[in-house]
């Protein structure tokens, strides 16, 4: 009967554990969508964050002032539950992107509100759960969360046709375990703490200090260490689908981010494994040294990175990012173990504080990052390394060293690792490395290949149509509907907060089986792509130069395909929305393609942000060597206005373009225009 409870207790933690990393994502997307997207039109949306606002302050007041004692918690953690299967399955089916963001701030307070109701549960019932069960459950919501990672390369929107049957599976498997463990019947039959004469009171008591410690870790835990999308950003395994990489070892059979898919949940399996069987059989005094010791080292690794691989794509990169992932996610399970074994959280006010606390952190933060990374053009790496982290673990040393003569005392449990976790722990590892094996079979593709191809180019707007839904889905099935060989993509991210830590160009190249290679610009989260139904010989990242260094970077892939027997050779770019760095890239571009041996089968293709009066656009045949042929210019008279979106999302200025060599001869060419981005795609056949 007790490894019953336990499985139903982990297995209720895990599912809602994992509606929560769900959830938060896609509220941070929709926050992007509304907020970052559309400055000016904030106020358009504030009608649905002041409802959704009231309600959770409404139910966060009925909460925090029902019945301040410990014993309060026990009906509530029912009542929540069914709350949270009622909102997830609700926001299933809403289409309307207003509803649904109130449907997501409000089902993510509810799952915030569940993990202290559930804290304070164990604290009071910890013979019936307790904190082994809690960080176990935790573990297995992530391994569940990176499942979904695998199989659809992304954390998928809530309302993504893929979640339908496992979000009412999930849900009938949370109602279950809830009637079994929460139901008013059961909760009546527990001894309390106090009924088996186990007295905690001594243990020092949580402080409001640690809920910015808890947003810190979390945040950098979403936004790095656990990202297996951010950290394959930095990585040599990203390149190796195309088979770029000559370490004939590293032909991996899929894409990179797997890897740290597996990595990490492995690490944390065997993590929890040392830290109950080891870690804590030693003196508290030992723990500490230990866990400070480990989230110091965890800190100087993630602090050195910035210099080590921020500017670096080897081999070495991965080795490096592999000995950082070990360390700083062993040391994340210490930290949280040492404060659930060491700590005392049964203050209710101090914990629904402290919950406010952690929101308000982690808003401020959302918003820092675009500030720091759009306004400054800072790395991910240093925002995610020295803000969150370091703040997180300053704050770490700064409330243990105040407790340094204060001896902290450990409540006396049984440290064991039951089978019943050994056995959910063996099924998630199981589940990940089936779906890579499914990757491995489906992804490996030879698609039909044209002798006569098709280019398209096309600015994406990171996923963002210009209705403000992000869906991929929608520009795959556009770009499918033109069937064209070479795909070349602007505005691509990958592993970023604003549009869920996504692979854009893997997802992509996998729902349109095509190749692939991403050339990031100024920071790896974003840049350019290019796809193709042909295997890519070459391929390789120019940084372009600009008149400021306070002007966005700008870089431009340079890929070698073989069609028909020939060598043809793609250049893809975005170009500044500044003039002036705009007349140093057209020349410095033209110079790169005059490199080539022959100037024959070139494609210059993007985002080139000017229009044919400009001066730039003069420039691109002021070479006597190179004269470029504008595709669509050659076989029509209009204007042919790709981008500059007016309220009806119709084009008024003309600044996508598909430049070729003159031995190639264009016979169709074409614009796109929809709401699945902010540009019309442009695709020109030869």
């Amino acid at each position: 009967m007790k490894n019953n409870k336990e499985i139903y207790a982990i297995s209720l933690i895990a599912l809602v554990s994992f509606f929560l990393f769900e959830t938060g994502s896609n509220l941070i997307l929709h926050f992007s969508a509304y907020v970052f997207n559309h400055i000016s039109d904030v106020f358009h949306y504030l009608p649905g964050v002041l409802i959704a606002v009231i309600i959770v302050v409404v139910e966060f007041m009925a909460l925090k002032q029902s019945n301040i004692r410990i014993r309060s918690s026990k009906y509530l953690l029912f009542i929540i539950v069914f709350e949270i299967i009622g909102l997830r399955i609700t926001a299933q089916f809403i289409i309307i992107p207003a509803v649904i963001f109130v449907l997501k701030f409000i089902l993510f307070f509810a799952i915030l509100f569940f993990f202290i109701e559930i804290i304070l549960f164990i604290e009071q019932y910890d013979n019936i759960i307790d904190y082994s069960m809690f960080l176990s459950g935790m573990i297995i919501g992530i391994g569940i969360q990176f499942f979904f990672y695998m199989i659809n390369i992304s954390l998928s929107l809530t309302k993504d046709p893929i979640k339908i049957i496992p979000t009412f599976v999930f849900s009938a498997v949370l109602a279950a375990c809830n009637l079994l463990l929460f139901s008013p019947s059961k909760i009546e039959t527990y001894p309390s703490i106090k009924d088996i004469n186990v007295n905690s009171s001594d243990k020092k008591e949580i402080t409001l200090l640690h809920s910015i410690i808890f947003a810190s870790f979390f945040l950098f835990a979403i936004l790095w260490i656990l990202n297996p999308m951010a950290l394959s950003a930095y990585d040599v395994l990203n390149l190796s689908y195309n088979g770029l990489i000559p370490y004939s070892i590293l032909n991996y059979p899929s894409y990179g981010y797997t890897y740290y898919v597996i990595l990490i949940i492995v690490v944390l399996v065997l993590s929890y494994f040392i830290v109950n069987k080891m870690l804590f059989s030693m003196e508290q005094k030992k723990i500490k040294e230990i866990v400070l010791s480990l989230i110091g080292i965890s800190l100087l690794l993630n602090f050195l990175s910035i210099w080590i691989i921020d500017n670096d794509y080897t081999l070495f990169s991965t080795f490096y990012i592999t000995i950082l992932s070990i360390v700083t996610v062993f040391s994340l399970v210490a930290y949280f173990s040492y404060l659930f074994h060491f700590y005392s959280f049964s203050s209710k006010r101090k914990l629904y504080a402290g919950l406010m606390i952690f929101f308000v952190f982690i808003l401020f933060d959302l918003l820092l990052q675009q500030l720091i990374l759009w306004g400054y053009r800072f790395s991910v790496m240093v925002n995610t390394v020295i803000i969150v982290d370091a703040v997180g673990t300053s704050l770490t040393f700064i409330t243990e060293l105040k407790n340094k003569k204060v001896r902290l005392t450990q409540k006396k449990i049984q440290l064991h690792i039951s089978k019943p976790v050994s056995i959910l722990f063996i099924i998630i590892i199981a589940l990940n490395m089936v779906s890579l094996g499914i990757i491995i079979t489906v992804r490996i593709h030879e698609p039909e290949q044209s002798t006569s191809p098709t280019v398209m180019t096309w600015n994406i707007h990171s996923g963002f149509g210009f209705d403000d839904v992000f869906d991929f889905d929608r520009i795959a099935e556009e770009i499918r509907g033109y069937d064209p060989d070479i795909v070349g993509l602007q505005e691509v991210d990958l592993g970023i907060l604003k549009t869920t830590f996504i692979d854009a160009t893997s997802y992509l190249a996998h729902k349109l089986n095509m190749y692939y290679y991403y050339g990031f610009t100024y920071f790896k989260h974003y840049g350019n792509a290019i796809l193709s139904k042909y295997p890519i010989r070459v391929a390789e990242i120019i940084k372009l130069p600009q008149a400021k260094q306070s002007n966005e970077p700008r870089a431009m892939i340079r890929a070698k395909f073989e069609i028909d027997s020939e060598i043809w050779t793609f250049f893809i770019t975005h170009l500044s929305t500044s003039e002036e760095d705009r007349l140093l890239q057209v020349p410095y571009i033209v110079a790169e393609i005059d490199k080539e041996i022959d100037f024959e089968r070139i494609c210059w293709l993007g985002d080139l942000n000017f229009e044919p009066l400009s001066l730039e656009y003069s420039l691109i045949n002021s070479s006597s060597a190179l004269k470029f042929t504008d595709t669509y210019k050659s076989l029509h008279a209009d204007f042919g206005y790709t981008g500059d979106f007016d309220e009806h999302a119709t084009p008024h200025k003309r600044i996508d373009y598909i430049m070729c060599s003159p031995d190639l001869t264009p016979i169709t060419s074409v614009i796109h225009c929809s709401i699945a981005s902010d540009h019309c795609a442009l695709i020109t056949q030869f």
